[in-house]
Order: structure tokens, then C-alpha cells, then sequence
């Protein structure tokens, strides 16, 4: 059923982006990857070898680099049919009020702004061709603010709604537009989170059986491989012993 070929994938070093990498690769499809870490970039282009259609580091805090990014892509007459924005952030877990402006700053930066600039920039071939689906993968907390997570939580819902703005607005065309909503997900999240600190990081998953980044990744291949007819315009994924976004029960 899946009639998308090259998708181009954010965040592509982390756990979720590589593990959406790899599924997309094994079904088929080439990808272009992204991310901050050109180290970590280079090792998993070679993984995936020639399905890998273009590969560059890229700061998504810069519109201008971006802008750049997907130049070069339509220069080497590229065709990105799948967006998947999956580049995101938490950092702290404290009070709204101590915050660190620059914390602040960063994460929205790479959880909103980025997202709507680049499906900006590529949405409009999108449209044009009347062929393409951009995937955004937000988080359950964009529905259930947690205690002293109130950025990282406004981010994910102000993702929430504008994968519903933008499917209204090309509802005219066959361009879907999907928000998927993970739970907890065991990845390098924590340890991001908590800037390093290995101990508070482990503690997020104790107790609980967790999802793993090839979860997330399969929900992704679900979506992209339904039939033109059929838009999934939001996917929850929870692990089983999680009701919402911030209550779960831990043994």
C-alpha cells in the first residue's frame, strides 16, 4: 500500500530517529538523515548504505542552515515525499519559575520552530505534486502537563496543533499529516533531560517496562503504509503500565 519512497528523517542519531531509520530502510524506502552529531550521522549512513540518499549534520536552531539543507537536497533532484520531524528535547525537570531562560529557549527552538520551518520549506512541493505525508512525533505530555515540565510539555502541544492546522489546510490535496504521541520511551531522553546525570536518568525507567525506540518506529511504518484513502491523524503509543501522560504504575 505504501506509494512514499524517500523520507527524510530529523533527530535520524537518536534512538527513535534510528530505529525509524532502519525500519523505513527495511521496507523499502531510501531516506535522507539529519542531526547535530556528524560522528554519530557518518556511522549510521554506513549502516544503512545506499538507501541513504543524502546525509549532513544540520542545527535546526538555524533557519538559515536549514533553509541551506533543503537546497541541497532539491539540487541533487531529490524528492521528499515523507517528513518526519523527530528532532526534540526535554531539559530540567524543576518549577516553571527556575527555569533556565536558555533552556527555555533551546527547546522550543528544536521542538516547535524547527518543526514548522522545515514543513514550511518542503511542504509546498508537497502540495504541488499532490503526494506527501509529514509525520510529527509529539508526546502524550502535549495532552497531560507533568509537574515542573511545563515547557517541554507546551512544546508537544503546540505540536499537537499545528499537525492539526497544517492537515486543514491541505486537506484539499491527497498530503496527510500525522501527530504521533509516545509515552515513556527508553532512550537517551533522561539522560539529556537531566544533562548527564546518569542516576536520575535510570530512575525514570525503574519499575516500569518501558517503550522502546522500534515501537515508536513501527507506529511510524503504520502510518506511512495505509491506503491513500486513509489518514491517521493521531497515534498514542503507551507502555502497558501507563495511563496517561504522567501517571504509570512502577513494581
Amino acid at each position: 500500500m505504501n506509494s512514499y519512497k524517500v523520507a527524510l528523517i530529523t533527530g535520524a542519531t537518536g534512538g527513535i530517529g534510528s530505529a525509524i531509520a532502519h525500519n523505513l530502510v527495511a521496507n523499502g524506502m531510501k531516506v535522507i538523515l539529519s542531526g547535530r552529531n556528524n560522528a554519530k550521522l557518518n556511522k549510521l549512513s554506513s549502516e544503512l548504505g545506499d538507501s541513504v540518499v543524502y546525509c549532513e549534520a544540520l542545527d535546526l536552531s538555524d533557519y538559515e542552515a536549514m533553509k541551506t539543507f533543503v537546497y541541497n537536497i532539491k539540487e541533487k533532484d531529490i524528492k521528499v515525499d515523507t517528513l518526519i520531524n523527530n528532532a526534540g528535547l526535554a531539559l530540567d525537570l524543576v518549577p516553571f519559575q527556575e527555569y533556565n531562560p536558555n533552556d527555555i529557549i533551546t527547546m522550543l527552538d528544536t521542538n516547535v520552530k524547527a518543526v514548522a520551518l522545515l514543513s514550511n520549506l518542503l511542504l509546498p512541493s508537497m502540495v504541488t505534486n499532490n503526494h506527501g505525508i509529514i509525520i510529527n512525533i509529539g508526546s502524550i505530555a502535549g495532552q497531560y502537563a507533568y509537574p515542573n515540565g511545563s515547557v517541554y510539555c507546551a512544546s508537544k502541544a503546540a505540536i499537537e496543533t499545528l499537525s492539526d492546522g497544517i492537515r486543514v489546510d491541505v486537506m484539499a490535496s491527497d498530503v496527510k499529516v500525522t501527530n504521533i504521541m509516545p509515552g515513556l520511551v527508553e532512550t537517551d531522553f533522561s539522560l539529556i533531560r537531566f544533562k548527564g546525570d546518569k542516576a536520575k536518568a535510570d530512575k525514570v525507567y525503574q519499575g516500569i517496562e518501558a517503550l522502546q525506540p522500534e515501537d515508536v518506529a513501527d507506529a511510524v511504518w503504520f502510518v506511512i503504509n495505509q491506503p491513500r484513502r486513509v489518514q491517521i491523524g493521531e497515534l498514542s503509543l503507551l507502555a502497558n503500565q501507563q495511563g496517561n501522560g504522567f501517571i504509570n504504575y512502577k513494581k
